[in-house]
C-alpha cells in the first residue's frame, strides 16, 4: 500500500471514529436532554379539527402524548381542568392569527398546524416527570397552573409545561378547587396590579368600580381590593347582590333596575375602574373617573401578548 493511499486509509478511520463517537456524545446528550419514557404514546382528550361551535368538539383515545422538548418542562397528569371565556373564544377561532404567531414564528409550519387543538387554561395535577433544568419540582408534586393560550390545554390526560408555569397546589384545596383558580387569579393580578398600578400600599382607602363584578374575575377583584383597604363599588345582577357583598363589596348596584350609569353617576368619582363587560361601556364609564388625578379604566378581553388578558388602558 502506497503512503499516500495509506494516509487515505487512516484518516477514513480516524473520520469514522469521531463520526461515531459524535454520535454517540449526540445521542447520549439528546436522551439527556428530553427524559421523556416512551412507554405512552396517545392520550384521551377533548380536541377540535377545526373552529366553530360546540359541534366541533370532539373526544378521542387516540391524542399524541406530549414529550419534553426543553429541560425545564414537566409533564403533568391532569386531575382537575377548569374551562373559561377564553376557550370559549378560541373555539370560535379568536386569536387564531396571533396565537399561530407565538406557536410558529418564524412561520416554518403550514397553516393549520395547530389542529388537533386541545382547550382548558387551567389545570391542577401531579408531576409525572421532570426535565434535568427543573430545580424546585419534582415527580409527584401536586401542581397547579394558569395554561398559556398558544399551548395545548389541560382537556387530556396529560399536559406539558415549564417549570416557570406552575407551583405547588396549596394542600388546603382540593385538585378540583384548585383547578377553579389559576387563570382568573392570573387575569385580576394582571389587571389591578400590572395595567392598574395598584397594590396593598398603595390601596388603601381609593375608589374602585368593578363592572360587572360577580364573575370570575370580579369576584378575586373584590376580595382582592378590600384585603388591601379599598372602597369597592360593584354592578351585578340582583340575584348576586347578596354574594358580592359576603366577598366585601361595600355598595353594589343592580343593572338590571335600568340604566346603570344613571346611579353610578350620583356616587362620587372613582380611581379605577375595571370593566369585565365591554361592549359600549366605555362611553359613558370615562365620565366616572376622577380628573385630573391619574384615573384609570381597565377593560378586559381574552388576549394580550404580556397578561393574558387584553388590559386597555385609559387615563383621564
Amino acid at each position: 500500500m502506497s503512503r499516500s493511499m495509506h494516509l487515505m486509509y487512516r484518516n477514513s478511520v480516524l473520520l469514522c471514529k469521531n463520526k461515531s463517537l459524535y454520535l454517540n456524545f449526540f445521542v447520549y446528550k439528546q436522551r439527556q436532554f428530553s427524559t421523556t419514557k416512551n412507554c405512552l404514546n396517545i392520550m384521551p382528550a377533548w380536541v377540535i379539527d377545526k373552529y366553530g361551535g360546540n359541534d366541533v368538539l370532539r373526544f378521542t383515545k387516540n391524542a399524541a402524548f406530549p414529550i419534553i422538548h426543553y429541560p425545564n418542562e414537566v409533564i403533568v397528569k391532569v386531575c382537575a381542568a377548569g374551562l373559561n371565556p377564553l376557550d370559549v373564544s378560541m373555539r370560535a377561532g379568536y386569536g387564531a392569527a396571533t396565537l399561530s404567531m407565538k406557536r410558529d414564528p418564524l412561520n416554518i409550519k403550514q397553516s393549520g398546524n395547530e389542529f388537533p387543538l386541545i382547550l382548558g387554561r387551567d389545570v391542577s395535577g401531579v408531576i409525572m416527570e421532570c426535565g434535568l433544568d427543573v430545580k424546585y419540582f419534582k415527580e409527584r408534586d401536586e401542581v397547579w397552573a394558569s395554561i398559556p393560550p398558544w399551548k395545548q390545554g389541560s382537556l387530556a390526560e396529560f399536559v406539558v409545561l415549564s417549570g416557570n408555569e406552575i407551583s405547588l397546589k396549596p394542600k388546603s384545596l382540593s385538585h378540583t378547587e384548585a383547578a377553579s383558580i389559576p387563570y382568573v387569579a392570573n387575569t385580576t393580578w394582571s389587571a389591578l396590579v400590572n395595567t392598574g398600578g395598584l397594590n396593598k400600599d398603595n390601596c388603601a382607602k381609593k375608589r374602585i368600580l368593578i363592572i360587572g363584578g360577580s364573575g370570575g374575575v370580579g369576584t378575586f377583584a373584590i376580595q382582592m381590593l378590600k384585603a388591601w383597604g379599598g372602597h369597592v363599588t360593584v354592578t351585578c345582577s340582583q340575584n348576586a347582590e347578596r354574594f358580592v357583598r359576603g366577598l366585601g363589596a361595600d355598595h353594589v348596584v343592580d343593572y338590571t333596575a335600568g340604566p346603570v350609569e344613571e346611579p353610578l353617576r350620583a356616587l362620587e368619582k372613582f380611581d379605577l375602574i375595571l370593566d369585565n363587560i365591554g361592549g359600549n361601556t366605555e362611553q359613558w364609564a370615562l365620565e366616572l373617573l376622577k380628573p385630573w388625578t391619574g384615573a384609570k379604566y381597565v377593560h378586559l378581553s381574552p388576549l394580550s401578548s404580556k397578561t393574558r388578558t387584553d388590559s386597555e388602558l385609559q387615563m383621564a
